[in-house]
């Protein structure tokens, strides 16, 4: 075999054998594009609406039917995440990834709900900071550090948590 076709980074063959692992099925090239193009609109979204109205925009949307919640984020995480790495980077904040979920991830017929936290400055002159993720009954799309649960003051909830 010609040992230059295995070698490196951006090799024919590892490139071919990660597009397999990435697009497991046509779908996936289409909800790819689709993740794509969502991430690259969402800034010129944001600064056009109010967050009560985008949200109501993404919970309305249709969703690819996943079995559960965790298969709906694992593929939206694998079939994002090349997109992330490459186009954009500077994108990849816990903001971005949890509007995200709330556009795509089927969580049958348990409501999504985005949180966005602050988290108090440590010390003097530190900067604040920021949380957002999503989560369906107990469940999360991706699961907030302990720590910063337990330091964090909730901003925000949509839709609001009954009793809230």
């Amino acid at each position: 075999m010609v040992t230059w076709l295995a070698a490196g980074r951006w090799s024919p063959l590892r490139l071919g054998r990660r597009l397999r692992e990435v697009y497991r099925s046509p779908d996936d090239v289409r909800l790819s594009l689709q993740l794509a193009l969502f991430i690259w609109r969402l800034a010129d979204r944001i600064e056009r609406q109010p967050l009560p109205t985008l949200l109501d925009e993404l919970r309305a949307a249709p969703r690819p039917r996943a079995a559960d919640l965790r298969a709906s984020v694992q593929r939206i995480d694998r079939l994002s995440r090349p997109w992330f790495a490459t186009l954009f980077r500077a994108r990849n904040t816990c903001y971005v990834r949890s509007l995200m979920f709330c556009r795509f991830a089927d969580a049958g017929e348990q409501v999504l709900r985005m949180h966005l936290l602050v988290e108090p400055r440590r010390e003097a002159g530190d900067r604040l900071r920021g949380h957002a993720w999503v989560s369906a009954g107990a469940e999360f799309c991706e699961a907030p550090q302990p720590e910063i649960l337990a330091r964090a003051t909730r901003l925000y909830t949509y839709p609001a948590e009954d009793g809230a």
